[in-house]
């Protein structure tokens, strides 16, 4: 398996990556309050995390698929 160990953001400011010592998907956003180390942060477990991943793009879908006023395109593997 692949490990990838980096860090990805997201519209410059959403900070999201994978903690190699407890294997948690990790959020850090500057609007969060910040944690004890100073960071603004939220820890999910991979299975929290994939089930906010499908949550997300099914509402970005149907948000897409209302402003376009087209159908909404779920036409992904797992969907």
């Amino acid at each position: 398996m692949k490990r990838r160990l980096t860090m990805d953001r997201v519209a410059g400011v959403v900070e999201v990556w994978r903690t190699d010592d407890t294997n948690e998907v990790v959020i850090n956003h500057p609007a969060l309050k910040p944690d004890s180390k100073g960071e603004g942060q939220i820890a999910f477990s991979p299975r929290s995390a994939r089930h906010l991943a499908h949550l997300l793009i099914e509402y970005a879908a149907d948000a897409e698929a209302e402003a376009t006023g087209m159908p909404p395109n779920l036409d992904m593997p797992g969907f």
